[in-house]
């Protein structure tokens, strides 16, 4: 019998005939925010659509942190992101205002992505953007406190969401086992462990992983080799 550590991926995956791209990743991570332009730009230039799959660091598989790392991580981190935003041309602070937020409020804002995925669909310009401003408030504007509700709304509001789906997307159901964003935000973790992600953004093309913004050029190579081998994208319904 093979144990779950066997399971995990040590070479790609056969070539199958279709092609998900699927991105795990923690909604107040920054190298999620630096990866989201190319990650549409990929997903545009091959006809994908990319279905957004809010998580936290997996401690199960050894993610850790930032806030618990040794203080010499943390620092190069704060280095590296520095270097990496310059050469994006994305101009974040290293030190936001109200980053790292309080433990289990990052829920909010990913289940709140969730629900909007769920209202427009896989792929969609509304769920991609909800996303990306939440990033933008959080490590660029700072216009607020992302952890908060009420921000959420706001953000929700200058995007151009009509009152009926902010009233009913952008809410705290955080306790409510029955509510749809709970449910995938836990299934989403549950799929996480089981690929063998511990850290943020990951990339998953037909469940291989590639995690981190840096590695958005694998990405595309495996898209590349897929459509390549006769795959299409995958028809969301």
């Amino acid at each position: 019998m093979s144990t779950h550590e066997e399971r995990y991926l040590t070479e790609p995956p056969p070539l199958g005939n279709e092609i998900r791209f699927e991105i795990y990743y923690g909604v107040s991570s920054p190298w999620a925010l630096l990866g989201a332009p190319e990650a549409e730009r990929i997903a545009t230039k091959y006809g994908l659509k990319i279905h957004l799959k809010p998580i936290v660091v997996v401690e199960e598989n050894g993610g850790i942190r930032l806030k618990t790392r040794h203080p010499a991580r943390q620092a190069y981190h704060a280095l590296d992101l520095y270097r990496t935003s310059k050469y994006l041309n994305i101009p974040l602070k290293s030190f936001p205002k109200y980053y790292p937020q309080p433990a289990g409020t990052i829920e909010i804002a990913g289940q709140s992505i969730i629900r909007i995925q769920l209202k427009f669909g896989i792929g969609s310009i509304e769920a991609l953007k909800f996303s990306y401003e939440i990033q933008k408030c959080i490590w660029i504007t700072e216009q607020a406190d992302h952890s908060k509700l009420e921000t959420l709304k706001q953000i929700g509001k200058q995007i151009g969401f009509d009152e009926d789906t902010i009233s009913n997307c952008i809410i705290d159901e955080r306790d409510d086992e029955d509510d749809q964003g709970v449910k995938e935000w836990r299934k989403n973790h549950e799929e996480a462990v089981e690929l063998g992600i511990f850290g943020t953004p990951n990339y998953v093309i037909n469940g291989e992983i590639f995690w981190g913004q840096d590695r958005l050029n694998f990405v595309e190579m495996k898209i590349k080799e897929l459509i390549e081998a006769g795959a299409k994208p995958v028809e969301y319904r």
